[in-house]
């Protein structure tokens, strides 16, 4: 269907890197339901225009009997965008091969899922990179304020990193149990804290030992 009307809220644009309002310049819907009529779903399709730069993205919306919010007893909507309108902002860390593989692999995971704009596993992959690096630390106590507590009282991290590191245990913890979808620049702050620590634990080592091995063999950079 060709409609000419303006969406019901603002979304993310990928050209203008904020939430704007866009027209909504073509419209499908495509409708489910079981054989008893019990069980239903419906996924509209969107051709949307930017209003204020004229891009074209497509609104993806779903919407299912089964998915309900507990609250309301209404059907949870989910939307997507595509292309995503989120640029790859985030760089993986300079120097993360030094990075042990398994802290590593979590850390990837992150970067790709806040470059995605899949901010929820963001949030639950800042906070299970701390599990990763406590267990790559040998930190052997359980739950992870304790485990951040530990990491203090074993020098490996200071108190005020501390302090940081339990806004990202809180945050990614809302994601977890809460399924809250947190601001990307909060999420943005989250990765920051865990590259601190990244770069203190391992790249920094990794390229002060180097450095020293060049100092005291007499050896130059090429």
């Amino acid at each position: 269907m060709n409609v000419s009307k303006k969406y019901k809220s603002k979304i993310m644009c990928k050209a203008c890197q904020q939430e704007t309002w866009h027209n909504v310049i073509n419209e499908y819907e495509k409708f489910g339901t079981s054989d008893d009529g019990d069980i239903w779903d419906s996924t509209t399709f969107l051709t949307l225009r930017c209003l204020g730069c004229d891009n074209i993205c497509l609104l993806i919306r779903y919407v299912s009997s089964e998915d309900v919010d507990p609250q309301t007893g209404d059907p949870d909507i989910t939307e997507s965008v595509h292309p995503t309108p989120f640029r790859s902002d985030r760089e993986l860390v300079n120097g993360y091969f030094s990075i042990p593989k398994d802290v590593r692999t979590i850390y990837e995971e992150t970067i790709k899922s806040f470059n995605a704009g899949m901010l929820i596993l963001t949030a639950i992959g800042v906070r299970t990179t701390i599990e990763a690096i406590s267990i790559q630390q040998d930190i052997k106590v359980q739950g992870i304020n304790t485990k951040i507590d530990e990491m203090v009282h074993k020098n490996i991290i200071t108190r005020d990193g501390a302090v940081l590191l339990m806004l990202v245990k809180d945050i990614g913890n809302l994601a977890t149990h809460e399924i809250k979808k947190h601001h990307k620049d909060d999420l943005s702050l989250c990765i920051d804290v865990i590259e601190d620590i990244i770069r203190n634990l391992y790249i920094h080592p990794q390229k002060a030992k180097l450095t020293r091995e060049l100092i005291e063999g007499g050896w130059s950079r090429a």
